[in-house]
């Protein structure tokens, strides 16, 4: 997976933006509201879609989550946190000062932008990826052999399950999903150049009411009725 992710990093820093695919491999993303688990969906539909894997030569499907921010913010030479940071601000118009802090040196926001469109649309031109969040229903929302999946639930159920996670009260848990759900909004529609709007995913899974089995098989049948899988 490491030196997956290395190349295609590598490529993504050497070639010009490639904007949104449009073309190419199998690929799901997962985007959520906060609380929901869009982790343990990802690597169990991983799981399952290499066990139904019969032809020969076998391309394994990869689970991406937080693996896709380190490598980028190894390659750009920045902090984790500082590229994280990032991510989480785009609500702040990107002002450029955001990333002064940035170090051993500047980096700018456009080629943090760059780096990672070009990470997730060079996945999706191989194919063969679950990538949870990080923009990429936006980079990817024309791709035809995408499935864009959304996971959302009742602010009432996501509480809990928000403050097993975080270990806070119920406030601090209701202020963070509103921050976050904001945040992770922005991100989508930096990437995706156009207001968020429902309509990007094509299926909706209430967390609150299907468990993770009953999610994942769901996604399966429709992979399958794609010729996906």
């Amino acid at each position: 997976m490491e030196n997956l992710l290395r190349f295609y990093i590598e490529r993504a820093l050497r070639e010009p933006e490639v904007g949104k695919t449009t073309g190419s491999g199998p690929v799901v993303t997962i985007s959520r509201e906060f609380g929901c688990p869009s982790k343990p969906i990802g690597q169990m539909l991983t799981d399952t879609l290499n066990k139904v894997l019969v032809s020969a030569p076998v391309i394994k499907w990869r689970f991406i989550n937080k693996e896709l921010v380190e490598s980028a913010a190894n390659e750009l030479n920045i902090q984790t946190n500082d590229l994280n940071y990032f991510m989480s601000s785009v609500g702040k118009g990107l002002l450029e000062d955001v990333l002064v802090s940035f170090t051993p040196g500047y980096v700018s926001s456009h080629r943090i932008r760059h780096t990672i469109t070009n990470i997730i649309s060079a996945m999706a031109q191989h194919g063969h990826f679950v990538i949870a969040g990080r923009g990429s229903v936006g980079v990817l929302h024309n791709h035809p052999n995408a499935i864009h999946v959304r996971l959302q639930a009742p602010i009432e159920w996501r509480i809990p399950e928000i403050c097993k996670l975080r270990d806070v009260n119920a406030d601090e848990a209701l202020k963070l999903a509103h921050d976050t759900d904001k945040k992770r909004t922005a991100l989508i529609e930096l990437m995706y150049g156009h207001k968020f709007h429902p309509y990007l995913f094509d299926l909706h899974f209430n967390c609150s009411t299907l468990t993770k089995e009953q999610i994942v098989q769901t996604i399966m049948g429709l992979m399958k009725a794609k010729k996906t899988v």
